[in-house]
């Protein structure tokens, strides 16, 4: 076989498990990027949940206020009251010390309405904190065993990619251009097996002239269709011969 069609399936190869590797790369990390995720969510919760016990205890804050305002007023009307000369002003400060009482009443109930929720938030937050810490626990686990796999994984592409340094070395700048044209659209096929007399690349047949060429081994040929190197795989060669 050609020399140069040699170390272009061979290029091609090294390329081709580079890629392979990237699912296997996925794969070790996904169930890590799934616990990250859902304690990314979690926290999210936990910091809306804050913002919201925040809110609440604002607006307990203004009625706790309101009824400090209010009982200033009732203790002012009292005074007013007592000293008053007409029946007139009286009854329209009692309508006023009515209304203040009710005021309160509301205030005190709204009160208690906040308190109910601040509970519930609370007991919300301390659930939410607990399966956060939980998931911190399962990650941090997690992250020691990803990180060996990953290293195996490392270790493989650093051997791929020290034999493509080596290869690209030896081989011609001009073929080396020529595959990475080809490979800026074709990618990993960008070197492709004849199979069943068509091009495995774009599954287009070829004829039976440029078929002979390729199975001769002699020259580098490109598919007439898509323009992938073509080459016939040693045991596909063996059956036609």
């Amino acid at each position: 076989m050609n020399k140069f069609l040699e170390q272009l399936i061979e290029l091609n190869r090294l390329e081709r498990k580079l890629k392979e590797l990237e699912p296997v790369e996925a794969g070790i990390k996904a169930p890590l990027i799934k616990l990250e995720n859902q304690k990314n969510a979690l926290e999210n919760r936990l910091e809306k949940l804050e913002e919201e016990i925040k809110n609440i205890k604002l607006k307990r804050g203004k009625n706790e206020l309101l009824i400090e305002e209010l009982k200033e007023k009732l203790k002012n009307l009292e005074e007013k009251q007592n000293k008053v000369k007409s029946e007139k002003e009286f009854k329209a400060l009692q309508i006023e010390e009515e209304l203040a009482k009710e005021q309160i009443e509301v205030a005190n109930e709204e009160i208690a309405k906040f308190e109910k929720q601040l509970e519930l938030k609370e007991e919300e937050k301390t659930a939410l904190q607990k399966e956060i810490n939980e998931l911190e626990a399962e990650i941090t686990l997690l992250s020691m065993d990803v990180a060996k796999k990953l290293e195996t994984v490392e270790k493989q592409k650093e051997a791929i990619y020290k034999s493509k340094e080596e290869l690209v070395k030896e081989m011609s700048p001009k073929i080396y251009a020529f595959y990475e044209k080809i490979k800026r659209w074709a990618g990993v096929t960008a070197v492709a097996p004849v199979k069943k007399h068509a091009c495995s690349g774009c599954n287009m047949k070829i004829n039976d002239k440029i078929f002979s060429e390729v199975l001769k081994g002699e020259e580098i040929v490109t598919c007439p269709h898509c323009g992938r190197v073509l080459y016939i795989e040693e045991e596909d060669k063996n059956e036609e011969e």
